[in-house]
């Protein structure tokens, strides 16, 4: 079946995904992640393209669980809106420092508050002004 939601998208699924499974719009439900991961990505670069580490696979995950958005090189993730406990539980084992970014949170705020608690960036980043360097 042909769905559309309430800003026009367009997807196809099973009337029992719908129901069932409560999924929605792909595209509505990507984009807060997606804005998380451009903003952490001016930060620190493209991140892992591999989010489902083997530190994540158990016997019930074989596949393993997949993290929203992946930086190994830092020892940091982040999760954007869950409230999945073993992820987290595997996180802290692995020394990953896993951050959330909920759906009220604006990520142009959380995501370098976040990196500034970890030391991966400035605590407070200078201000440019012309030819003058502003540190607040």
């Amino acid at each position: 079946m042909q769905w559309k939601c309430t800003k026009d998208y367009l997807w196809t699924t099973t009337f029992d995904s719908i129901k069932y499974q409560r999924s929605w719009c792909p595209f509505c439900q990507n984009k807060h992640e997606n804005i998380c991961r451009e903003i952490v990505t001016n930060y620190l670069g493209p991140p892992s393209e591999n989010c489902w580490p083997d530190f994540l696979k158990t016997p019930k995950y074989s596949r393993g669980l997949q993290l929203d958005i992946f930086y190994p090189k830092y020892g940091f993730a982040i999760e954007q809106q869950t409230q999945d406990q073993l992820k987290k539980e595997l996180c802290e084992e692995n020394c990953i420092a896993l951050r959330y970014v909920w759906y009220y949170e604006d990520p142009y705020v959380i995501i370098p508050k976040h990196l500034r608690k970890l030391d991966l960036i400035e605590k407070i980043p200078p201000i440019q002004t012309r030819d003058v360097k502003i540190i607040i």
